[in-house]
């Protein structure tokens, strides 16, 4: 592998590595979105 293949694939690992960190980010917030909401169905009964 030549130099200029090594710089692509450690670009694409850390874009790869800044991804997983937005998924567990949005999923994390999903995850408090719909607690949220169960939380307030729950007291309005």
């Amino acid at each position: 592998m030549n130099k200029q293949e090594q710089d692509k694939i450690k670009k694409l690992e850390e874009e790869n590595e800044l991804l997983r960190i937005k998924v567990a980010y949005l999923e994390k917030l999903e995850a408090l979105a719909q607690e949220k909401k169960r939380v307030q169905t729950k007291t309005k009964r």
